[in-house]
């Protein structure tokens, strides 16, 4: 997806009001109809602009090196969309506050076939990669196939030849967000920003990683778009 500059335009738009402390939603919803953004469009601004002081605040929070014999615990579900997004081929944003996201489309169900394998070896595979300690995975219980998800992500693990020195556990919470919001040592894995904002750990952003083929040299869906450049490169205007 290559952006227009009408989109530029309101995502600097966007950004002014944000930073003025217009709610989020208004101002998408101000700044979509005067610049007639699409759906794809408008996630694509309420995913990835934020204000200057929620960005830089989310940003400091970011680790992604040096996570040897660390403890670490996986919103599952948003790491897999995350993944299946770029796969499918949705828009996936660099957000300001540096978290890759995908603009969505898919939230309600993940594949249930070959694909979801597929998922879930590369989540494995990265994970393998990190040499941490300790990997606790929770999925969403109310999502369609989540406790079949779970085993299924653990039996790829049992494969994997380089996992003697991590222990890694799948499994289900009513409340995911409320667990891993919850988690007071050891790091995080999620872009949601409610649970970045609420947990005062460390954050691994490993859909990110995934996506951009950080920890694998090889990229998903290419580089994402890069929403500091968009907002910067945007003329700003009077917003009425």
């Amino acid at each position: 997806m290559n952006p227009s500059g009408e989109l530029a335009s309101a995502a600097s738009d966007y950004r002014w009001l944000l930073d003025r402390g217009y709610p989020d939603q208004g101002g998408l919803k101000l700044v979509g109809d005067r610049y007639r953004l699409t759906g794809a469009e408008r996630g694509m601004l309420y995913r990835g602009v934020f204000g200057r002081d929620d960005s830089r605040r989310r940003a400091s929070r970011i680790v992604n090196h040096d996570l040897a014999r660390t403890e670490l615990t996986v919103d599952g579900h948003n790491v897999l969309f995350t993944i299946w997004n770029a796969l499918a081929g949705r828009p996936v944003v660099l957000a300001t506050d540096g978290f890759v996201r995908d603009v969505g489309g898919t939230r309600a169900r993940l594949p249930r076939d070959e694909r979801f394998s597929r998922i879930a070896t590369m989540l494995c595979s990265a994970l393998a990669s990190l040499s941490l300690h300790r990997v606790r995975i929770l999925l969403d219980d109310p999502l369609p196939w989540s406790r079949d998800q779970a085993s299924q992500i653990e039996r790829i693990w049992s494969r994997l030849e380089t996992i003697r020195a991590t222990s890694l556990t799948a499994g289900t919470e009513a409340s995911v967000d409320a667990v891993v919001a919850a988690t007071a040592s050891g790091v995080i894995a999620t872009s949601d920003t409610a649970i970045i904002d609420r947990c005062a750990v460390p954050v691994l952003d490993l859909g990110g990683l995934i996506v951009r083929g950080d920890l694998s040299g090889e990229s998903i869906a290419g580089e994402p778009i890069a929403m500091s450049r968009l907002v910067a490169i945007g003329s700003p205007t009077d917003v009425r």
